[in-house]
């Protein structure tokens, strides 16, 4: 440890400067408050009596015995007060849900980012016999049931803003999962179901081999899934205990989404049965992690500076192309525009046979505060709306944007 020698002076000088400043203060109000005085540590010095400094000391130490005798000297001795100065301790990590090995009568808890609004928990009691795995980019709650034969059937609990499409579209995209046709409003069939208090509609879709069971309820603002799938006879036997499961399910603190205002959670969100889809990416681009509930990923880099491009994938239109188109222009910082001149914000493209929505926006990013430019793309497929954003520094957006248009024309969906 270094060492340096200070004038006895100086040494007197600095004690008798913070008491001069503690009684012009008033003592820094050192009336009892329920907001404690932090005093950080560090770098401080100790003198001897001929000035040279011994020992290295925090600073808060060195504060507090400076303040007590400025404390006499400004109240007089009958008015000493003493106070505490707590360690700082930084708060704990909140929990997540599926961390660690979960037994069969272990309560979960798991952060549901939903929307812009903060976290909320949501707990469960896991019954016998189902594995609890870890959470993934989209699935909250994520459980595995195998029977004796080694047939599986899986829950999922998932989470989205606002109305995530119509009860027949989320119904025939439940359908198409078990290699069933589509069906109109009048095949509808469900019956109703309170998670939580929170009302809403179980539907059971069963198709030649596999089978689903739904619960679809609305909790503040937000649509939320609780979904039983799997082989026939696993879902049959589980039916019993998935409602049970239902029943054991409790929400944390209010979410206020509001489902007026489109907002995707962080980092945009992919949906459950949106994992079969099939990219050409230019040689260039490098995969980078996606993040949670981004689908996949992309970094590009150039000598002109770095962009990237992100996918995610919601159910139904996620309320709707403008709502979206706004929302990307409030990450550049402009206004929104308008229902009748929407048409001029846009420019429609094919997609693969698909009609999609391509615009292309430059400002200033409401994050960094720097130029940005951002090239999206909107491409509803089969009761899905899928997302695609090009977005970094203006030359390389500008350069990779045939591309990045190529890449969204060329996606094939399953």
């Amino acid at each position: 440890m270094s060492s340096w020698s200070y004038p006895q002076p100086l040494a007197i000088s600095v004690f008798r400067s913070i008491s001069s400043i503690s009684c012009k203060m008033s003592l820094l109000r050192l009336a009892p408050t329920k907001k404690p005085l932090l005093l950080r540590p560090a770098s401080a010095m100790m003198f001897s009596t001929t000035g040279e400094m011994k020992h290295i000391f925090p600073l808060s130490l060195v504060l507090a015995a400076a303040l007590v005798p400025a404390a006499s000297v400004c109240l007089g001795d009958d008015q000493i007060h003493v106070y505490t100065v707590p360690k700082e301790t930084p708060p704990p990590p909140p929990p997540l849900s599926g961390q660690g090995s979960a037994s069969p009568d272990s309560m979960s808890s798991g952060q549901v980012p939903v929307g812009d609004v903060s976290p909320a928990d949501v707990h469960w009691k896991t019954p016998n016999g189902w594995q609890e795995l870890p959470p993934t980019s989209v699935r909250i709650g994520n459980f595995l049931i195998i029977n004796a034969d080694g047939k599986k059937a899986e829950v999922a609990i998932t989470s989205f803003p606002g109305s995530v499409g119509t009860e027949l579209d989320n119904v025939n995209r439940w359908r198409r999962e078990l290699a069933l046709p589509p069906m109109n409003e009048a095949g509808l069939s469900s019956e109703p179901i309170a998670v939580d208090r929170a009302s809403g509609r179980l539907y059971d879709i069963s198709g030649e081999s596999g089978r689903t069971v739904v619960a679809d309820v609305m909790r503040d603002g937000a649509s939320w899934f609780f979904k039983l799938k799997g082989d026939k006879s696993v879902v049959a036997s589980a039916r019993s205990t998935f409602l049970d499961f239902l029943k054991s399910v409790q929400f944390g603190a209010s979410q206020a989404a509001s489902s007026s205002s489109v907002s995707m959670p962080v980092d945009s969100a992919a949906a459950d049965s949106a994992d079969n889809a099939k990219w050409n990416p230019p040689s260039h681009w490098r995969d980078r992690p996606a993040g949670p509930m981004v689908l996949k990923s992309y970094t590009v880099d150039d000598d002109k500076g770095t962009a990237v491009v992100s996918i995610s994938s919601f159910p139904g239109d996620v309320g709707g192309k403008l709502a979206n188109v706004n929302r990307w222009r409030g990450q550049l910082s402009l206004p929104p525009v308008s229902e009748e001149d929407f048409s001029t914000a846009i420019q429609s493209i094919d997609a693969n046979g698909v009609q999609a929505t391509l615009v292309d926006f430059t400002g200033t990013d409401a994050k960094t505060s720097q130029p940005a430019r951002m090239v999206a793309a909107i491409v509803p497929h089969g009761g899905q709306t899928w997302f695609y954003k090009l977005v970094g520094d203006g030359a390389t957006v500008s350069k990779e944007k045939d591309g990045f248009v190529k890449f969204v024309q060329t996606a094939q969906y399953q």
